[in-house]
């Protein structure tokens, strides 16, 4: 009996020996910290806006072209001699337009071989093309105030004459003698919109 007490009491006593040791084991060490934050990448610039880019040595020869049957043109001594050289100008310059549809140029330059055939709603669907491609070009906004003088529309003749002279139009003999802005010349508004811009013509 006493054994069998003995017995149990050594095992009571590893069981209680184990338990300890169990309760004295280290507990997993803590994970580590996380690494610092890395600082954000600058965003990229932004891209600069492309040049325009300028017309092909092909419509260059078609705008010079057909610049040149203008000139044949208004010093013809026929009215055959002025109609081929209009419609040959007016080929060059369509062709110029069928190589490169965003030069504002041919376009305008359309519109005047337009006017000289007294087309003027022709002329001014192009003048309204190249305006939307160049809305800054002292030129065609000069072109567009003819335009619109030849048709008869005044008050829009003054809003493009006043564009074109705000955008540097320093072309004086065609503002002293040029045809096709006479009835802007005659209007009281004339002398009001030249003074504005320090133009005094004699």
């Amino acid at each position: 009996m006493k054994r069998t007490i003995i017995a149990s009491l050594a095992v009571t006593g590893f069981i209680a020996l184990a338990l300890i040791g169990c309760g004295q084991q280290s507990s997993p060490p803590p994970p580590p910290p996380p690494p610092p934050p890395q600082a954000q990448a600058p965003a990229p610039a932004a891209p600069a806006p492309a040049a325009p880019s300028q017309p092909s040595l092909e419509v260059t020869q078609h705008l010079k072209q057909g610049m040149a049957y203008v000139s044949t043109a208004k010093n013809a001594g026929t009215p055959a001699i002025f109609n081929e050289n209009i419609n040959n100008a007016i080929n060059e310059f369509s062709n110029a337009i069928k190589k490169d549809p965003s030069y504002a140029t041919a376009y305008s330059n359309r519109a005047v071989a337009y006017m000289m055939q007294k087309k003027y709603n022709l002329a001014l669907d192009d003048l309204k093309k190249a305006k939307e491609l160049k809305p800054n070009d002292a030129s065609i906004r000069y072109n567009l105030a003819s335009c619109h003088s030849l048709m008869g529309n005044v008050d829009l003749g003054f809003v493009e004459l006043d564009a074109a002279l705000a955008n540097g139009f320093n072309d004086y003999d065609s503002l002293r003698k040029d045809p096709d802005i006479a009835n802007l010349r005659k209007h009281p508004d004339w002398r009001k919109t030249l003074e504005k811009y320090k133009v005094f013509l004699n």
